[in-house]
């Protein structure tokens, strides 16, 4: 049981350094000419072996790129960190190997989302759109068809209504990630996890306004709030 559960961390680990190289390229698109391979953000040089897991070059090569010696961004350790883990935590709540299947893909949309939106205030339709097939397909497997389609619907419907009314304060791409969480989670999961992700997101944004570390009109990504909230309610609920 402990080596299953090192190789589903290790597994997270590799599936995270994966994560690190589409989270790097978009929207770019950079590094066309190397393909897919890891390159290092600052020289460029293309990465090679276990050089593309910045955790194995944080415990051997001081952090540093052996190319350049620049010190490997925090967010690549970070990003296969949080996806050892939550592989890790969520193997741990599954039943079966389908509903295996669905949370391990949650996951590895939530995560990539989850950086994205805080770099660059965006959420791509490249990942929320085929996650919010995929959780249909996924829940329909299950047996929750209904629900996953309710929580699609009120999921994105809430937040597509709240983007209207706000004109920007919520943006199209928070109403598309919640309907794929609402796919993925089913209805009642869905606004578990829609509350939470507003309440951190309010208690932050007041924070930060108290602090005068952003002003009213500064943007503030929600993304991260609402993935927050589903990855809580996932846990909570396994």
């Amino acid at each position: 049981m402990v080596w299953q559960r090192i190789g589903v961390f290790v597994l997270g680990i590799l599936a995270g350094s994966m994560l690190n190289r589409f989270i790097s390229r978009w929207p770019e698109e950079q590094g066309v000419d190397n393909g897919f391979q890891s390159v290092c953000p600052h020289c460029g040089h293309p990465w090679h072996g276990l050089e593309q897991i910045s955790i194995w070059v944080r415990l051997f090569s001081e952090g540093r790129c052996q190319y350049c010696g620049d010190h490997i961004p925090l967010r690549h350790i970070l990003v296969e960190l949080s996806t050892g883990a939550l592989f890790l935590l969520v193997s741990m709540r599954g039943r079966g190997t389908l509903d295996l299947v669905r949370l391990f893909l949650f996951v590895l949309l939530l995560v990539p989302l989850f950086f994205i939106d805080l770099k660059h205030h965006r959420l791509p339709n490249i990942l929320t759109m085929p996650g919010i097939g995929l959780g249909l397909a996924l829940s329909a497997g299950l047996g929750q068809i209904k629900s996953a389609l309710a929580g699609v619907i009120v999921g994105g419907g809430v937040l597509f209504i709240v983007a209207l009314v706000t004109r920007g304060g919520i943006g199209m791409g928070d109403a598309k990630l919640q309907a794929m969480v609402g796919a993925f989670l089913g209805l009642r999961l869905m606004l578990i996890s829609l509350t939470i992700g507003v309440i951190l997101g309010g208690i932050v944004g007041l924070f930060l306004l108290a602090l005068q570390v952003r002003g009213r009109k500064d943007m503030i990504p929600y993304g991260p709030f609402l993935i927050t909230g589903a990855i809580l309610t996932l846990l909570m609920a396994g």
